[in-house]
């Protein structure tokens, strides 16, 4: 268990754009740390869309059904709304407005209660959660490096870069990036070298590129041992300060 008195520690995953696969990744690296002997909660502070689940539950409750966690649903997700839309959009729909103290709040109970925690954000990154504070702003203030999420084919730089523009500009850490293959690979091969453009003109690392593996989620049980071979779990470990934990 964490000592209350020591820096959170984790990571924060979001993505170029919605739909890149968000919940997959994080769902990966949860139990690629488990696996590691890592005491390792999760989190998805808001929900948006419930009626559009993943493999018919929302991404939180997912996320907790395959990683066997158990947490109070408050703290994993303590924001959950009707409509698919931005959190400010949905929380409107619903007659509420999103407090980011009891997002932070709930973040640094499981905190307590975890070696680390692994947050996954709700869009990309200049979603916004209130009309002044955006989901780069949230990880900014839960004090976790950034892991972004990217298409690993053609279209993918302009939408990285901004991300990771942004995110500098706001003063959120920046631990890396994992490329993922969100659609069925073409039949030509592809020569944009999107991947190696990504990591030359960043700076950053990758800490893996995960295969195109068709069904998911719903075929999560199948694909998961492959996810978690493409992840650079080691490179993970050393860069989020886990190693003494393993």
């Amino acid at each position: 268990m964490n000592n209350p008195t020591q820096p959170a520690r984790g990571v924060f995953i979001t993505g170029t754009d919605t739909g890149v696969g968000k919940t997959i990744v994080t769902a990966a690296v949860v139990t690629a740390l488990t696996a590691k002997g890592i005491n390792t909660g999760v989190m998805k502070p808001i929900v948006t869309g419930v009626g559009e689940c993943t493999a018919g539950l929302p991404d939180p409750d997912w996320l907790t059904t395959i990683t066997g966690l158990c947490d109070p649903p408050d703290l994993i997700a303590p924001y959950r709304f009707r409509t698919a839309a931005a959190p400010l959009i949905a929380a409107a729909r619903d007659g509420q407005a999103i407090e980011p103290a009891r997002i932070i709040g709930a973040f640094q109970a499981l905190s307590a209660r975890h070696d680390c925690v692994v947050v996954e954000g709700i869009g990309g990154v200049i979603v916004p959660i209130t009309p002044d504070f955006f989901i780069a702003d949230l990880a900014r203030q839960m004090g976790l490096p950034v892991l972004i999420v990217a298409r690993a084919g053609l279209g993918s730089i302009n939408h990285t870069l901004l991300t990771l523009e942004c995110l500098r500009s706001r003063g959120a850490p920046i631990l890396g990036l994992i490329f993922n293959h969100t659609a069925r690979p073409p039949s030509v091969p592809d020569e944009s070298d999107t991947i190696q453009t990504i990591l030359r003109l960043s700076g950053l690392r990758s800490f893996g590129e995960l295969p195109y593996c068709a069904g998911l989620p719903a075929t999560w049980t199948e694909h998961r041992d492959t996810l978690i071979t493409r992840l650079d779990v080691p490179g993970l470990l050393e860069k989020m300060g886990l190693r003494g934990f393993a």
